[in-house]
């Protein structure tokens, strides 16, 4: 059996993209998809997935769904892990469904017991100025939805618009989903959000003060009230202690469903980049298991834009029979940690290659030339 699968980068069409953000089907972000496309006509596989951003514009929607010829299934994340994560999933995979509801939040994927080597921030006295998002007022925080985050408040900052209420200083809940991970973007909150976290009292007395660096700010929640600078404010949080910090790397495995085992040979800002432009990888499992044969025929399998195989990941934890995977990527931080993981991943480098005369998948021992 052939399986192509892939989510050409959607840097371009994104929402979040605040200039020169494509919305018709050309330019760059196009050519990246035509060169799945390319790869779809050329290797012909008996299943494919194609995968991408919620937010690209309707025009660009539309005409990936004429030429791929199947209508797009809209999957929450948030399903299935503590991250609300809105992605859309073209595939000839006959009779997909949305996945059931394991009722996640976030502090069920939190690390206990870790030291206090995060950067602490500071919590706003003002912050329930920070207005309506997610249904917050500064009177009472209703209960999450279910794949909500729940926005508690704004640290401060040193923006020279201190009342600009941007993403990275945004403050949620352990009780709600955390923001989508993401693998572009920079300042205090990058890639993951800010959250509050909880730490035992015990455990805050005895690290509470690192003494080459600073006192973090804790912050004491008590019937529904937190104290900031010697004032209560309503909050939705359950008693205890709480400072506010990014999530690690292990968390962010967590969010995406990366397997505990899975190794990151590199540094952690490149991991969190991976994680952020990766897929949910119990997400794609669900899809693959409405494949007939998937687990029981060999898998040759073309994964374009590979980046950290979390499409492998997925097919590994239905148990499939991989003969060959091949990986059309060009980040040599993914390169690395796919060859670490997976070391018979045969790396095909960049994908326009895709579009050479006579282009085929490179000869196996086993098996002849390919496709």
């Amino acid at each position: 059996m052939k399986l192509q699968i892939g989510g050409s980068p959607c840097t371009k069409w994104s929402i979040a993209q605040t200039k020169n953000r494509e919305t018709e089907p050309e330019g760059i972000g196009w050519e990246l998809f035509e060169n799945y496309l390319i790869a779809l006509e050329k290797f012909k596989p008996d299943f494919f997935l194609y995968e991408n951003n919620k937010s690209m514009a309707p025009a660009i929607r539309a005409q990936i769904t004429r030429e791929l010829g199947v209508e797009p299934i809209l999957i929450n994340s948030a399903l299935v892990s503590a991250q609300n994560r809105q992605r859309l999933y073209w595939t000839n995979i006959p009779g997909v469904k949305q996945p059931e509801d394991r009722g996640i939040l976030l502090r069920d994927i939190l690390e206990s017991g870790l030291p206090l080597k995060e950067k602490g921030y500071t919590l706003k006295a003002n912050y329930a100025k920070a207005g309506t998002v997610n249904g917050v007022c500064g009177q009472h925080f209703p209960a999450p939805m279910a794949a909500d985050p729940v926005r508690i408040g704004t640290i401060e900052s040193n923006a020279k618009n201190a009342d600009f209420d941007s993403q990275q200083y945004r403050v949620y809940s352990p009780d709600g989903k955390s923001v989508t991970l993401c693998g572009q973007g920079g300042g205090v909150g990058a890639k993951t959000g800010l959250y509050t976290v909880p730490y035992r009292c015990g455990f805050l007395l005895k690290n509470a003060i690192d003494p080459k660096e600073k006192t973090y700010p804790i912050y004491k929640v008590r019937d529904g009230q937190i104290t900031i600078k010697g004032k209560q404010y309503p909050i939705k949080l359950a008693d205890g202690f709480y400072i506010i910090r990014k999530l690690t790397v292990t968390e962010c495995k967590r969010l995406q469903t990366v397997p505990e085992e899975y190794i990151f040979p590199v540094s952690d800002t490149q991991a969190y980049k991976m994680l952020g432009n990766g897929w949910t990888v119990d997400v794609i499992a669900h899809i693959f298991r409405y494949a007939p044969g998937i687990t029981a025929d060999p898998l040759e399998v073309l994964s374009m834009y590979d980046g950290m195989s979390c499409g492998r990941l997925a097919l590994n934890k239905l148990g499939a029979n991989i003969s060959h995977y091949y990986a059309a990527e060009i980040d040599k931080y993914a390169m690395q940690t796919t060859n670490h993981n997976f070391p018979d991943t045969i790396q095909l480098g960049d994908a326009f290659q895709v579009r050479d005369d006579g282009w085929s998948l490179p000869e196996q021992d086993k098996g002849g030339p390919q496709p």
